[in-house]
């Protein structure tokens, strides 16, 4: 798939989450209330629940509970975010708001490490395109990890000139991702820089993006 292919697959498969925004609000509204009611019974059945097993068993009940809460805020705060169109955002703030995302991709949860680096640098792009390409990216390596196999992604400063925000992406090296070539493409289409490396037997795929000088939106 050549470049201007791959940028216009991922913007199409973006917009496609603009339909989703207007449900939302009221969607997000009506899991809060039912999460609201789970909570409060949950805390209710702990103070007289036995010790031990009833215990642990509500314990594993609140876990999901949260779990499904982290997931489906992500999920409605990405599909709330303007399709398509250029703003300014941080590698790290973008990270957090992905991961309740991408850990549902994965078989299980500790297949996927997210390192969101603090401070990140401004970068302003397509934010919609780069959600999309990384939805993707996981979605596909979560069917194809090895038994032990790992996804990571982090977040980083790398002073220039020319000054970066750096999005790394590493996983087996046994494991080919086709989609890595349409996130590669977003980032050089954005201005990034894009560098692979093999290292340890994985692969470490680093975008580096251009520092803005805008405040994140």
């Amino acid at each position: 798939m050549g470049e201007d292919e791959g940028i216009a697959a991922a913007r199409r498969q973006a917009a496609r989450l603009a339909t989703m925004a207007g449900l939302a609000k009221p969607v997000q509204h009506e899991i809060n209330n039912l999460l609201t009611v789970i909570f409060a019974n949950l805390e209710m059945l702990k103070r007289t629940a036995a010790e031990g097993g009833p215990q642990r068993q509500l314990d594993r009940v609140a876990e999901a509970a949260r779990r499904f809460e982290a997931s489906s805020r992500g999920f409605l705060s990405l599909s709330r975010r303007p399709v398509p169109g250029v703003s300014v955002f941080t590698l790290e703030e973008l990270l957090v708001a992905l991961r309740p995302l991408l850990v549902v991709l994965m078989p299980t949860p500790a297949m996927l490490a997210v390192e969101p680096g603090a401070e990140g640098w401004p970068v302003r792009m397509d934010r919609a395109l780069l959600d999309e390409a990384l939805i993707v990216l996981a979605r596909e390596a979560g069917e194809a990890l090895p038994r032990g196999g790992v996804l990571s992604l982090s977040s980083s400063n790398r002073p220039g000139p020319p000054d970066m925000a750096e999005l790394a992406v590493r996983w087996p090296a046994e494991l080919e991702l086709p989609s890595a070539g349409p996130l590669r493409d977003i980032v050089r289409d954005a201005g990034g820089r894009v560098e692979e490396e093999a290292a340890d037997g994985a692969v470490l795929l680093r975008l580096g993006l251009p520092r803005s000088a805008a405040v994140p939106e």
